[in-house]
């Protein structure tokens, strides 16, 4: 297997994101920078840092479907905006509202809304007129820190430390309704993903999770368990959907290969590969959008592209 290794962060590296070209990987800190890398002959070369937005830890960064804007959460309750000017990232806004540190920020697929969540236990809908953001709507419906939402389409989902989640559609009556899902997390739910109508969680009982999501409602799949024995951070469908990643408080990332179809035409995905990774935790494992390259961020300050050879 072979790896790059990515190094310029000072402290902690808490997420990594891919532009949807596939060029470039977004990768936030507890130094209060985001980073960009881009491939260059081969090789990911560091080619801007966004340093003037946070006062503190940068928790979560997100790249617009048509890569024109940027949006990171950090833990000083500010939601940063970004918008690419044709050679660079500029900041545009920096929206305030959430209480208390904001750890997740995600972009609607048509880039209309974006949306943040945080230890206030709220999520925050965002809309823009003419690039002016402002707040759309205030959802209060988990009973414990928000620790991660994601679109699919204009309906999100958001993981809690609650063990919940919910579902947000956007209803005839101008207001967004929602539905909570007890999904059989014994702890927090730290990640989701999805990929078509199949939707990963991960979370702190040591487990992953595997839906179908469709016509409204949410069916157990699969539990992927006895892998990791520490909290799973972080889950990523590769673009294809044949496999899926998990990154782990254990230092190791495993791999999953889609491997049968059951009678209710369901995939069932089997172990394929697992290998330490890091010398600390796994903190975000993202699969770029394009290819079966792995990125992978750590406590180490350190960040990782895998090509997984799949």
């Amino acid at each position: 297997m072979n790896c790059q290794l990515l190094k310029d962060h000072k402290e902690r590296v808490w997420q990594i994101a891919w532009h949807p070209n596939g060029q470039i990987l977004a990768s936030c800190s507890s130094d209060k920078t985001i980073k960009l890398w881009q491939l260059m002959n081969d090789q990911y070369k560091l080619i801007q840092t966004l340093d003037d937005c946070h006062t503190k830890s940068i928790r979560s960064v997100s790249f617009s479907k048509d890569g024109q804007f940027l949006a990171s959460g950090g833990f000083d309750a500010v939601v940063g905006v970004w918008m690419f000017d044709g050679s660079k990232y500029k900041l545009i806004q920096q929206l305030e509202g959430h209480e208390s540190e904001v750890k997740g920020v995600a972009w609607s697929v048509d880039s209309n809304y974006l949306a943040s969540c945080g230890r206030d236990k709220t999520v925050w809908i965002w809309d823009h007129d003419d690039l002016e953001f402002s707040c759309n709507c205030v959802l209060q419906a988990h009973d414990e820190d928000v620790k991660c939402i994601k679109w699919k389409d204009t309906t999100l989902y958001s993981g809690s430390y609650d063990n919940s989640l919910i579902r947000y559609t956007y209803g005839e009556d101008d207001e967004w309704d929602h539905k909570q899902f007890q999904i059989e997390h014994q702890s927090t739910i730290w990640s989701i993903d999805i990929f078509n109508k199949l939707l990963l969680t991960t979370s702190a009982d040591c487990t992953a999770k595997l839906f179908s999501i469709q016509d409204g409602t949410i069916k157990p799949i699969q539990t992927l368990q006895g892998f990791h024995k520490e909290p799973i951070y972080s889950g990523s469908f590769s673009y294809d959907g044949l496999y899926f990643a998990l990154g782990s408080a254990d230092n190791k990332i495993s791999i999953y290969k889609k491997d049968a179809i059951d009678e209710l035409g369901y995939p069932h995905f089997a172990l394929d590969q697992i290998f330490d990774a890091f010398e600390f935790d796994v903190n975000c494992v993202a699969f770029n959008p394009k290819n079966y390259l792995l990125a992978a961020c750590s406590d180490d300050q350190n960040i990782k592209v895998f090509d997984l050879q799949l």
